[in-house]
């Protein structure tokens, strides 16, 4: 092996290192400072993870903004691509499903205008959320993709 490839496998596996170390000390401190900002939104971000969904060339990243009962659900969006044009009424084109088998369709976006490959906003639902164990997002017929759905437990 040359004393190059030696220096690279050796970057290389100090970078792996450093990842794992870096990652187990933040699960440690998650574990064991229950009382510090970072845990709380690192708890909170568990349950309203962001989510993405890849295909037909169009990325679609979801965000849990609000999902609490009595409360209306809303959602950061972003839509990135580089060869779909992004021209559609996201309000219409989607729609929430529960474990009860519960539909809210009626929403309202605050955002990007129809058209060009970013957009970006908050899509809240005109219904409160009601008791649930989960709730699917669901945006339909995105760059030719049926549906995309989105799950989180409550």
């Amino acid at each position: 092996m040359s004393k190059k490839n030696t220096i690279l496998l050796i970057v290389l596996i100090a970078i792996v290192l450093v990842f794992f170390i870096q990652r187990s000390g933040n699960e440690k401190s998650a574990v064991t400072d229950l009382k510090t900002d970072s845990t709380v939104s690192a708890q909170t971000d568990d349950i309203l993870a962001s989510q993405e969904n890849e295909g037909g060339n169009v990325t679609v990243t979801a965000q849990p903004e609000v999902l609490k009962i009595g409360q209306k659900p809303t959602f950061k969006l972003e839509f990135n691509t580089h060869s779909v044009d992004l021209s559609f009424d996201i309000a219409k084109q989607s729609f929430l499903t529960d474990d009860k088998g519960n539909k809210l369709e009626e929403s309202t976006w605050s955002g990007s205008p129809p058209g060009g490959h970013h957009r970006e906003g908050t899509l809240t639902f005109n219904t409160p959320l009601t008791e649930t164990k989960y709730i699917d997002l669901v945006i339909t017929n995105v760059a030719e993709i049926p549906e995309r759905k989105f799950e989180w437990n409550l």
